[in-house]
């Protein structure tokens, strides 16, 4: 029986000849993975971007519309007091708890 002979070469010239070639495969491997990965991940990252921009944007207009209008009552709280309503009154006329409490007393300056 004839022996076959291989066509590359032993010993370390082979070793490296063939670990040159397994890291071009690999690294066409990865790079296909790689642009798979990116495209997944811009998709998943634009749905979780124009989510987040349909939900928490109306979240922030309404939480600041609400500032705008606690700080509207404080002014008009402020008013009723100078005209010598007292916070009961204020309650009674249906302004919120929070355009009625004060600071307390002793965070104020003097």
């Amino acid at each position: 029986m004839a022996a076959k002979k291989s066509s590359s070469s032993g010993g370390i010239k082979g070793f490296l000849t063939r670990a040159g070639s397994s890291f071009y495969a690999g690294g066409l491997y990865a790079r296909e993975k790689g642009v798979w990965l990116a495209q997944k991940a811009g998709r998943i990252g634009f749905i979780i971007a124009t989510t987040s921009i349909v939900t928490l944007m109306p979240l922030i207009f309404e939480i600041t519309r609400e500032g705008q209008m606690i700080e509207t009552e404080k002014q008009q709280v402020k008013d009723f007091r100078s005209q010598g309503y007292s916070d009961r009154q204020l309650q009674e006329i249906g302004f919120c708890e929070a355009s009625i409490r004060r600071a307390p007393s002793v965070a104020m300056a003097k």
